[in-house]
This record gives C-alpha cells, sequence and structure tokens, in this order.
C-alpha cells in the first residue's frame, strides 16, 4: 500500500502541480479550447493518482471490503463542509448576476442588445450534429476549465466568466420563460450547478495557490531548502486536493447535463417547434 501512503502525499503534490503547469501552459500558447477534453482527463488521472481520503490506508481497505459507502458519504460531505463559503460566494454571484440580467433585460434595450450578443456568442460556431460529446466538449468543458484555472488570477477570470453566463441566463430566462422552462432547465440544472462548482473549485484554487507563494516567501536561508518546500507543500496538499475533487465533481455534473440536452432538452424544443 505504499502508493497511498502518507509519505507519498508530496509526490501527488508535486503531480498535480505538473499537470496544473501543463494547463496554464496549454492555455497560455492558445491550445486551452482545441485540447481541453484531453487537458480534463489529465486532470482526472491525476485525481486518480493522488486523491485518497484522510486516512488513506483504512479507506482503500474499507473500499476493498465493500463497505466504502458510508465513508464516502461522510467524506464529501466534509469535502462542501470545508468549501462551503467559496461554494456559497460563487452561488451568491450567479444568482445575484441573474437577477441583474433580469432586471437589466426589462429596464434597458442597450442591455438586451449586448445579452443578445453574448448569448450568440455561447451558443454559435457549432455546424456538427449536436450530440452528448459535441455539447460536452465544445462549450461545458471550455467553461468550467476557465471558472477553475481562472482562479488563480485571484478570481478575476472565473468571477468574470460567472457572471457572463449568469447574465446571459437571466436574459433568456426573461426574454423568453417558456423556452427557459421547456429547453433550459432541464439540462441546465445540472450544468450551472457544475460552473458554480467549477468557480468555487478556483476560488480554493486561489487560496492554495497564495498560501504556497506566501510559504515560499518565508523559506529560511540557514535551514535546507528540500525540507521547507516539503513541508509547505504538505501544508497544502489537502486543500489543493479539495479544488481538484470539486472540479471533477463540476466535470460529473456538467457530463450529465450534456446527456439530458442531447437526448431531451433538445428533442423536447424541436417537438415544441414542430
Amino acid at each position: 500500500m505504499a502508493w497511498v501512503s502518507k509519505e507519498n502525499k508530496i509526490k501527488h503534490s508535486i503531480y498535480y502541480g505538473l499537470i496544473l503547469s501543463i494547463v496554464l501552459f496549454a492555455m497560455w500558447k492558445g491550445y486551452f479550447f482545441k485540447y481541453s477534453f484531453f487537458l480534463i482527463l489529465m486532470l482526472i488521472s491525476a485525481i486518480v493518482g493522488g486523491v485518497i481520503a484522510e486516512n488513506e490506508e483504512d479507506t482503500v481497505k474499507n473500499l476493498l471490503n465493500n463497505k466504502f459507502q458510508g465513508e464516502y458519504k461522510k467524506y464529501f460531505v466534509k469535502l462542501f463542509n470545508r468549501n462551503k463559503m467559496f461554494i456559497i460566494t460563487s452561488s451568491a454571484i450567479f444568482f445575484v448576476s441573474v437577477l441583474i440580467g433580469g432586471i437589466g433585460t426589462l429596464l434597458s434595450s442597450n442591455f438586451s442588445h449586448s445579452m443578445i450578443n453574448l448569448y450568440y456568442y455561447y451558443t454559435s460556431g457549432h455546424n456538427e450534429p449536436l450530440t452528448t460529446f459535441s455539447i460536452f466538449l465544445n462549450n461545458s468543458t471550455n467553461v468550467i476549465l476557465i471558472c477553475y484555472v481562472g482562479g488563480i488570477s485571484f478570481g478575476i477570470i472565473s468571477i468574470f466568466n460567472l457572471v457572463r453566463v449568469a447574465l446571459v441566463f437571466g436574459f433568456i430566462s426573461v426574454k423568453d420563460p417558456i423556452d427557459t422552462i421547456f429547453y433550459i432547465l432541464p439540462h441546465g440544472i445540472f450544468e450551472l450547478s457544475g460552473i458554480i462548482i467549477a468557480t468555487a473549485a478556483g476560488f480554493k484554487l486561489l487560496i492554495t495557490a497564495m498560501n504556497i507563494i506566501g510559504g515560499g516567501l518565508h523559506i529560511k536561508r540557514d535551514k535546507p531548502l528540500t525540507g521547507q518546500i516539503n513541508s509547505i507543500l504538505r501544508a497544502n496538499y489537502l486543500k489543493f486536493r479539495d479544488s481538484l475533487i470539486l472540479f471533477i465533481i463540476a466535470i460529473i455534473l456538467i457530463f450529465i447535463a450534456a446527456i439530458i440536452e442531447a437526448n431531451i432538452s433538445i428533442p423536447l424544443a424541436e417537438h415544441m417547434i414542430s
């Protein structure tokens, strides 16, 4: 069980850092949108390689003995409790922005025009058939990746992306409430929840990065450098892991939304139009 031993946490932290560096490099080079699915697969592999509950050896034993269900329920409850402020914050930003989008649509024609352009920005450019995977790979993964990785910009990019999505949703809800109910809500509940959680994960990533940088600024020259770096990474291991788990939860929600949109929302909308 050495692979999941507590001594290997530092190795997993370095592994996470490598994966995140690749994501940032891809974003910087302009490959971000084109290869977002493969970047997500790499992040999932990082999760598989390092995400084990706090008492790692006991968790694996429970897993092998088919006793893990209750343990994982407790783990996810603790996960959300540890990060509830980030989730509440991103939820509040979203719902306030939805309200602004709705009110702005009612009060200003210029605002409505801007929202129409923003709506077409999110929905245009899909020439291929709208299948589960095309929906998942084209729009949804890019949005949540920006919300997550954008956390390191002091949350500015994450918040900006979340607000834009919320404004469009508020605009559509007021402009065409029937379409919102029948076409958007069936999959939107999962998709919007995924975007909110991805933003919360981005906030957690920001706190982790700030803690690591802050620890690096206090490195002492008279002590071994490797040991100090190891201590800093160990101290932030659980925070980094939490952010990645939240991000994976967001991916799962987005994928569920893509399934519903391709197989329920779109056929329902086509039936209503016909």
